[in-house]
């Protein structure tokens, strides 16, 4: 094997302190052609040895650059080859993805594509982890950014060195000008990606203009924001993890497409953590925003949480609503549909079973002799008189307008949407809610109440059963 250089060995030591990399590690190198990608690939080649590791290297090919963009590839390949590590090519049409999400940054479309094309090209291979060639300065760069976009801590803890499940960022307290150095020992050359250079993108004008102002009046800036991130890092994670323990006290139920938060435990919180929890309750939601900016959170906090029952705010993809004493997250997928908007209307020929699809629960009916049944009301169980009512039923949702004549209150009428009132079911779990209906109205609001016209009295021969279950 050959004799580490001391810029290799002092690496090395420091990736296995962090347990970035362990022995026979599968690594998918993320390798642009640039110096820092570059620099990454060299590194890594020459610890195959000592930490048994195996390399592949995944170069996306954006498509933007032209010729440009094609040598790039060619040289990676080379490059690759040369080393005698396995090269694999990814494609991306970034142009006809910016067509389908007008609006978006160019930069983060590029972004997000490109690490789901490294995860995918790392699955494929068996990886175990994918190295990245972020630098301290792209870390200075990344909190500048962030912070002229006045992020919270989240965004100024920057980078981090290890991602879970797989991602590593190996030289992160090393700058660029160390690595050009290191490339320059070993002679080995590197590309150049000319848009790095268009004063067009933000990360750029911080790079060639910001930077050095800052550097005129603090020469170590870039080891200082690196250091202050990892600082950041720790203090938001520990932030992090009290907001969970407290997400967890106030998390009273998992509708259908969302997540529903105590409003009272909620508030007693400090706002901090609630925006926190906020911000959390998002992240677990089937269907949510790729970002939610800080006037999104205060909306939520101000409109929804302090406003009155029925306050409802919508951003993109996200619905959260105030329902009496609950706080309501719902997902919505990006065709724009929620998911509780589905259709619920099916015709149920009793006796016999039936799906309700809005909640996947299912409904039995049988019909009973009489003196067979042991009658206990509950929710879960409706018992009728099976001769009162046609047994051609329609399970469906409520509509407006209509009503029936709870059990219970002596036979008075009462419209479905003032009975759900009175027992603050939420607005987005009304429509879930089966009705079974025959010709002669409607026999159980599923899972509440029976009509008392309906009942069974001491006339009563046979006994319908309606039980409804959980598929």
């Amino acid at each position: 094997m050959p004799a580490l250089l001391a810029f290799e060995h002092k690496l090395l030591k420091h990736v296995r302190q962090d347990g970035l990399v362990v022995p026979e590690d599968r690594v998918a190198v993320a390798v642009s052609g640039g110096p820092d990608s570059v620099a990454l690939l060299q590194v890594l080649s020459t610890w195959r040895d000592a930490l048994k590791l195996e390399l592949i290297v995944v170069h996306v090919n954006h498509g933007l650059r032209g010729r440009e963009s094609t040598d790039d590839a060619a040289f990676v390949e080379q490059l690759a080859r040369q080393l005698d590590v396995p090269f694999c090519l990814k494609r991306l049409n970034l142009q006809r993805l910016l067509r389908e999400r007008k609006g978006e940054s160019r930069q983060a479309v590029a972004r997000e594509k490109r690490y789901e094309l490294l995860w995918e090209a790392s699955r494929e291979w068996g990886g175990t982890k994918v190295a990245l060639g972020h630098t301290q300065d792209d870390q200075a760069e990344t909190i500048l950014m962030c912070t002229l976009r006045g992020a919270g801590l989240a965004g100024l803890s920057g980078m981090p060195a290890q991602r879970p499940p797989c991602v590593i960022r190996p030289f992160l307290h090393v700058s660029r000008a160390e690595l050009l150095q290191y490339l320059n020992r070993k002679q080995c050359g590197f590309r150049l990606d000319s848009s790095n250079e268009s004063p067009k993108y933000l990360r750029n004008r911080i790079r060639h203009e910001l930077i050095p102002l800052l550097q005129t009046f603090n020469p170590k800036v870039v080891r200082v924001l690196s250091r202050q991130a990892d600082i950041v890092r720790q203090e938001h994670q520990l932030l992090d993890d009290a907001a969970k323990a407290s997400l967890e006290s106030v998390r009273i139920d998992d509708a259908l497409d969302g997540i529903v938060l105590s409003r009272s435990r909620f508030l007693t919180h400090p706002v901090p953590i609630q925006r926190r929890m906020i911000l959390l309750t998002v992240k677990k939601l089937p269907h949510n925003p790729r970002h939610l900016r800080y006037e999104a959170v205060e909306t939520i906090l101000q409109h929804v949480v302090q406003g009155t029952s029925g306050a409802a705010a919508r951003f993109h993809n996200l619905k959260v609503e105030r329902d009496y004493g609950r706080v309501i997250f719902s997902g919505i997928p990006r065709n724009g549909e929620r998911v509780l908007n589905r259709e619920g209307r099916r015709p149920w020929s009793f006796p016999g079973s039936i799906l309700w699809p809005l909640t996947s629960q299912i409904l039995e009916g049988t019909v009973q002799n009489v003196g067979t049944v042991a009658i206990r009301q509950k929710g879960t169980v409706a018992y009728l008189d099976a001769d009162r009512f046609s047994h051609d039923l329609v399970v469906r949702s409520w509509e407006r307008g209509d009503y029936f004549f709870p059990y219970g209150m002596a036979g008075k009428r009462k419209k479905i949407q003032d009975f759900f009132s009175d027992l603050k079911v939420r607005r987005a779990d009304r429509n879930n809610v089966p009705l079974i209906v025959a010709a002669e109205g409607i026999l159980w609001v599923g899972g509440y109440r029976s009509d008392h016209r309906f009942r069974v009295t001491g006339k009563t021969r046979r006994v319908a059963v309606i039980r409804i279950r959980q598929e």
